[in-house]
Parts: C-alpha cells; structure tokens; sequence
C-alpha cells in the first residue's frame, strides 16, 4: 500500500508538470488570394510572436496590422497539423477560369513549404483551413498603416497592365 501511494503521488506530480500549452511547431504562415472577376486580390501574413499584417486590394484597400491572441495561434497551429501540411502535394493541378486561387506559404523550425490551391465546387479539408484562414482578418484586430507591408506571397498582386504607348509594330515587309 505504502508503494501504491507514492507511486500515485509520483503520477500526480509527473502530470502536473506537463504543460498544457501545444507546442506549434510553425513560425510564420502567409496566405495570398487572387482569381475571380471581381477579385482584386489579398495576403495575410502571421507569425509566432502572433503578428498579423493584412493586405487587402479590394474594397478595404490598404495595409492592416495588428495582433491575434495566442488561442488563435494555437487553433492555426491544429489545424495545420491535422491536415498534415508537410505531406501535403504543393498544387491541386487545377485550373479555373472565374475561381480563387490560393498560395500559402508555411515557414516550420527547419523548413519551408508553398501550396497552391483553386477553390472551386467542391471542398476538401485543406481548402478549408485556408478559407477559414482567409477569412480570419475578420475577427482580427487591425489597424490601417500608411506604409507598404512585404510578402512573400505573389498572389495577391495582379498582373502588370502593359503600357500600350511603348508598343512598337514594325511596317509590313515589302515583297
């Protein structure tokens, strides 16, 4: 009884010192949105000391930071985690006239990993976990900066307009 009693003390105090808090193993997350006709484009870019920077091309046009608390960081953490995104295929091979297309970019301890992805009719968990990401400037608090914020993604910038008047069509040859 005497062995029964320490041993349950010693349980007691091994599961007392485990810490509760998930160790996330991701250090920066950025996701960028294009495609669609009427879509001009964004990014949002989190990292482990929980900033948020937010680029919006559309009708909130501007740069946003702010901070998001540390059970959001864990909830994006999950989520990467039970999609596996190390494993994940870098595309979907899917080409869309009218849809969004994604690019997330997820920086780990020791590496680095970018995914493309197109929403169209159907779903899938990893579509998902970057429309609920995509969606989280929302419940973000941000603030409007008057300067440009740095991404690493491209996909929120549209194409370059060609500048017409530096077009030079030569004359027909003559035969």
């Amino acid at each position: 009884m005497k062995y029964v009693l320490t041993l349950l003390c010693f349980a007691l105090f091994l599961s007392c010192t485990k810490s509760s808090h998930p160790t996330n193993e991701i250090t920066k997350v950025e996701l960028a949105r294009s495609g669609a006709w009427s879509d001009y484009g964004a990014a949002i870019s989190i990292n482990s000391s929980l900033n948020y920077s937010y680029c919006n091309n559309n009708v909130k046009h501007g740069y946003f930071t702010g901070k998001v608390s540390e059970g959001f960081w864990d909830t994006l953490n999950r989520k990467f985690e039970k999609i596996k995104y190390k494993s994940l295929p870098v595309t979907d091979n899917k080409l869309i006239q009218d849809g969004n297309y994604f690019e997330l970019i997820i920086h780990w301890k020791n590496g680095k990993k970018r995914i493309t992805r197109v929403r169209d009719i159907k779903s899938d968990s990893v579509l998902d976990v970057l429309l609920w990401l995509n969606d989280s400037y929302k419940t973000a608090k941000l603030h409007q900066v008057n300067y440009p914020i740095k991404f690493e993604t491209t996909y929120q910038n549209p194409p370059p307009k060609p500048i017409i008047d530096q077009l030079y069509f030569p004359p027909p040859i003559k035969q």
